[in-house]
């Protein structure tokens, strides 16, 4: 997970060394609230207008440069 309480810690999803040509982030409505090309730690816990997400657990789908999907989820905590 993530805790995205800018401490220093945790605070991105890091996915540097995997080659993600596409990262999209999902609610547990299935509803897109991230996407980003060519991803590496951009990922703070902000869906694509800026507004930040509520503590909860995401989905997540990765398509990676060599065309492998990979799906899974993240729990963004923000709590101290």
């Amino acid at each position: 997970g993530i805790s995205a309480n800018n401490d220093g810690l945790n605070d991105v999803f890091d996915l540097s060394g995997l080659g993600v040509r596409e990262l999209k982030i999902y609610n547990r409505y299935g509803v897109e609230v991230y996407s980003r090309r060519n991803y590496v730690n951009e990922w703070t816990g902000l869906s694509n207008n800026g507004q930040e997400l509520p503590d909860a657990t995401y989905y997540y789908v990765i398509t990676k440069d060599d065309g492998e999907s990979i799906s899974g989820w993240i729990y963004i905590n923000r709590s101290n």
